[in-house]
């Protein structure tokens, strides 16, 4: 597991260091284009409809769209940022509960750095003991978020970047609220009854993704059958075997010259 990027952790004035890890991943089976005669990855090029040519990678700048229509490039703004620059300020304490699922995002493994362990394991030991997690902001990459740090298991803490209260749109609060007529009391109690039945602890194992696990059944199936392509040499190798056999030829043709009369 490759760490995405190092940051400070700070919680007071303590200050721990920490290296990201995505915590989430390898559900969607990997996908290529490819061209189906000879099993080649296709290859996207950036072109320029207005230049009609290909743009090298230094000729390109990202642009914001503005609701009028127009684009406003966006400068790189110096550089990669130091692990000193990537911070996660935690700023408040909350339950679990007082936050709605749908402000949360990607889910990331939090690592102590050297010298951080202690303050790691303390602050994982203080909310899991208070039943607690950190609502943070997080400055890294590009701009600003915000973040909740929770315990997780026995003594991990994960981190999970959120969505902005602005980003979450409020079209359907109202849905379910159209009117209908009213249930009886002998409806809501069997629909409670029939929630107290189905509940129990909720244990993720019990919920494997039995569609991903039928399709790789089925890739790996008709690949046995022949239907799987070999794997495109690597980059550079069809050049090196095509410069080593002009090589042969035209050694060959200089040892025919020499030996002839």
């Amino acid at each position: 597991m490759r760490s995405l990027f190092k940051a400070v952790l700070g919680f007071g004035l303590v200050s721990i260091p920490v290296s990201l890890y995505r915590a989430v991943g390898g559900e969607r089976v990997e996908t290529h284009w490819i061209h189906r005669s000879c099993g080649e990855r296709v290859r996207y090029q950036k072109h320029c409809p207005a230049c009609d040519r290909v743009l090298e990678a230094s000729e390109l700048v990202r642009a914001a769209v503005l609701p009028d229509g127009r684009m406003v490039p966006l400068d790189g703004g110096g550089g990669e940022p130091s692990p000193r620059d990537r911070t996660i300020a935690v700023l408040t304490f909350h339950p679990l509960a007082d936050l709605d699922p749908v402000y949360f995002d990607q889910a990331y493994w939090l690592q102590a750095g050297a010298g951080g362990q202690k303050a790691y394991q303390l602050l994982a030991h203080a909310m899991a003991t208070r039943r607690r997690v950190a609502v943070a902001r997080m400055a890294a990459r590009e701009r600003p978020r915000l973040a909740v740090v929770r315990p997780y298991g026995t003594g991990a803490l994960m981190l999970h970047s959120m969505h902005w209260p602005e980003a979450v749109r409020q079209e359907g609060a109202h849905f379910g609220q159209e009117p209908a007529a009213p249930a009886s009391e002998r409806e809501k109690d069997m629909a409670l009854a029939l929630v107290d039945h189905l509940s129990e602890p909720f244990e993720p194992a019990q919920y494997p993704d039995e569609a991903r696990a039928r399709l790789m059944a089925d890739l790996l199936a008709r690949a046995e059958a022949g239907a799987g392509l070999a794997p495109p040499p690597p980059p550079g190798l069809d050049s090196l075997v095509a410069q080593l056999s002009r090589s042969l030829d035209a050694v060959g043709a200089g040892s025919r010259r020499t030996a002839a009369p």
